[in-house]
């Protein structure tokens, strides 16, 4: 197993896709902090524990980039027929499946920890500090992350789950972003249900889908059995998906 992961990590480092990926999203947040000093310059006052407020705003984008990883990881395999190449080399399916999922895991943190510690250090030194809201802003930041690290990692196995079951790149996406943006739906198809038992369930399924509960986080700061809760989400999605993909990638025909 570990071969394999070093293998796929190699594969993955040396796509240009990786670090334009990365670099993009650094001059995004390059542009961000910039834009706020210079308002800083003519007047404005935007501190460190805005601009790490701001961050928090956007925490669900951790969804959508898990959909980008699993694409790059993944590298189009069924197009380009790599994946039968392995299958027929001998690697065990679930070897192939687990490994792919660690190599996004990995790839999603490290992408991480580069782009929340670029930013929030631009902010640091490019913002108004205050210390004591400078503390309050690092508790809220440490909070949501610890929060929503396992709601990221459910979702990142539901995408990886359709990449696998899924012969179209695009059509895997599509269909990872359908199921974790159904919360939607199943809020709507709940209130017009109101009052009967389905609509209850349905009201109760709304409330652990990941997207709600990470929305939630920013307004209930430090409530540790909240974010037990987020991790429980988490594990379900992990498990449950990966389960899933597996045992559709056993009995799935690689041409």
């Amino acid at each position: 197993m570990m071969n394999y992961i070093r293998a796929e990590l190699y594969k993955v480092i040396h796509r240009k896709y990786t670090w334009i990926t990365l670099g993009v999203t650094l001059l995004l947040e390059t542009l961000l902090a910039a834009g706020w000093a210079y308002t800083n310059v003519n007047g404005n006052r935007v501190d460190f524990y805005t601009g790490a407020g701001t961050l928090l705003m956007m925490l669900n984008t951790g969804f959508y980039a898990g959909v980008i990883i699993c694409d790059m990881v993944f590298a189009s395999q069924y197009k380009h027929s790599t994946l039968k190449n392995e299958v027929s080399f001998g690697i065990p399916r679930s070897r192939i499946y687990l490994g792919k999922l660690a190599v996004e895991w990995i790839v999603s943190m490290l992408f991480m920890i580069v782009m929340l510690g670029y930013y929030l250090g631009l902010c640091y030194f490019a913002l108004y500090r205050d210390p004591e809201l400078d503390i309050v802003a690092i508790q809220m930041v440490g909070y949501c992350l610890a929060t929503a690290l396992p709601l990221w990692t459910g979702v990142l196995a539901c995408t990886n789950a359709f990449y696998f079951l899924v012969k179209s790149d695009l059509g895997a996406a599509l269909i990872s972003l359908c199921v974790f943006e159904a919360d939607a739906v199943i809020n709507l198809v709940a209130m017009l249900l109101s009052g009967d038992p389905l609509g209850k369930g349905l009201e109760t399924i709304y409330n652990y889908m990941p997207g709600v509960m990470l929305g939630r986080a920013p307004e209930i700061v430090e409530d540790w059995a909240f974010c037990g809760q987020a991790w429980i989400v988490g594990a379900i999605w992990l498990v449950g998906f990966s389960a899933l993909g597996i045992l559709g990638f056993r009995k799935k025909e690689i041409k």
